[in-house]
């Protein structure tokens, strides 16, 4: 893919940034002095994210639906990470688009059974989240399962293999995060990390890097 689409796309990322954070900070039930930080790294980070999907996809149509996961993935990380929660309203916004964008994938490019496999893989997730929940006590909430079906619909549309690999990435993730922070004492025993980053990382890696 050409270096000139790729900043292009990445450019486009900026701007969705831009618009994301100013748009979604009402959802914010509190702001901390550290929620200005947050959105302003949220900013360059879609716009990384924009570029690596470009570079991965390049002019293909599955660019779209993966870009508004992208988008709708750091502006929901942002506020997991300030609000620990994760609104309804842009995770269902998501599955939406989401679910129509890669519907239409599956009619132009004749890729039914793909869109079967994300339907499947969305059922899937969704389910072992809420048995991860019920058991937990509290460790996963509602918006994560919501979440892991958002993610396992744009996971499965690509492979059941890239679904494993991102939910195993995302919970690695988490548990080093949280080896380190209790290794250094940054967090009492007991506390738990927002899920909602370490999930959509792990999810936009394998998007992005991992072949499928």
């Amino acid at each position: 893919m050409t270096t000139e689409f790729i900043t292009i796309w990445a450019s486009a990322g900026i701007l969705v940034g831009l618009a994301l954070a100013f748009g979604v900070r009402c959802l914010l039930t509190v702001a901390p002095p550290a929620s200005h930080t947050t959105w302003l790294m949220a900013v360059p980070l879609t716009s990384l994210v924009f570029g690596g999907l470009a570079w991965r996809f390049g002019h293909q149509f599955d660019l779209l639906p993966y870009s508004v996961l992208a988008a709708l993935g750091v502006a929901l990380s942002a506020i997991d990470a300030i609000d620990r929660r994760l609104p309804s309203v842009l995770i269902y916004s998501g599955v939406a688009v989401v679910g129509v964008l890669l519907a239409s994938s599956a009619i132009m490019h004749s890729r039914g059974p793909d869109f079967v496999r994300a339907l499947a893989g969305m059922a899937v997730v969704a389910v072992f989240y809420l048995v991860l929940a019920l058991v937990s006590g509290g460790g996963l909430g509602a918006g994560d399962v919501k979440l892991g079906g958002l993610l396992g619909l744009a996971l499965g549309w690509l492979s059941w293999s890239a679904l494993v690999t991102a939910t195993a990435i995302g919970w690695f993730a988490a548990a080093l995060i949280w080896l380190v922070l209790r290794m250094f004492r940054r967090r009492p025993e007991g506390s738990l990390l927002p899920m909602g980053p370490f999930l959509l990382f792990g999810a936009l890696v394998t998007i992005t890097l991992v072949p499928t």
